[in-house]
């Protein structure tokens, strides 16, 4: 199994890494990590610069050799970090909910759907043609980049609750230049801070799925 030792400094992962993206600082990446372990950094040496990573998977996507760069940035935070203090918990897949007819049915041209990037890019090549050919049906803007990573929200990360990530910020960028007027959710930890921040409604996407169904439901009675 690879590991930061292949890491030849290629730069892909910082393509979609929204640390490198808010910081400009090399450090501050998967690319940066390896390159200081390579030459004899530790966690406890990184500690400062560890914890900033969002574990939003991008970089296990784009990187050429491999690596599996997650499981092992978020193996080293966890050394890099007092006692007591816990990783990014499990997060639920709604792939499956994003497949049912009723999401197809329901999602409109002036909707943002913001697919759950941790579990998106974990299985990438089996579900970025599903996602592209919902856009494309129902002609919704989603929150992927030219890459076709999902860009994420960072919404209850280990980082955010270390106040490492500005995720106000990014959510700030993420809104940018779009105009909306309802917000879809594949992670409900999304749904508060976004409605905040955005004043638009935020569905999780279940709750797509029984408004159509209701609506279906009352057209036919």
């Amino acid at each position: 199994m690879k590991s930061y030792s292949d890491c030849y400094g290629c730069s892909l992962c910082l393509l979609s890494c929204p640390v490198w993206l808010q910081r400009r600082d090399v450090r501050f990446s998967a690319q940066g990590y390896a390159k200081a372990m390579q030459h004899g950094a530790d966690a406890d040496a990184m500690a400062k610069v560890l914890p900033a990573c969002i574990q939003c998977g991008a970089c296990d996507v784009l990187c050429p050799e491999k690596i599996g760069l997650t499981a092992w940035i978020g193996e080293e935070v966890q050394k890099a970090q007092p006692a007591g203090v816990v990783r990014d918990g499990y997060v639920a897949d709604c792939f499956d909910l994003s497949c049912a007819p009723a999401v197809r049915q329901g999602l409109r041209v002036d909707d943002l759907y913001i697919i759950d990037a941790c579990v998106f890019h974990s299985n990438h090549a089996k579900r970025v043609g599903h996602y592209e050919s919902l856009r494309q049906h129902t002609g919704c803007s989603m929150n992927l980049d030219l890459n076709r990573m999902a860009i994420p929200t960072g919404i209850g990360s280990l980082s955010v609750r270390l106040q490492c990530f500005d995720v106000r910020k990014q959510i700030e960028w993420l809104m940018q230049g779009r105009s909306v007027q309802r917000i879809i959710v594949e992670n409900p930890a999304d749904q508060a801070l976004l409605a905040e921040m955005t004043g638009k409604p935020v569905l999780h996407v279940s709750e797509l799925i029984e408004y159509e169904l209701n609506r279906s439901s009352t057209k036919d009675a």
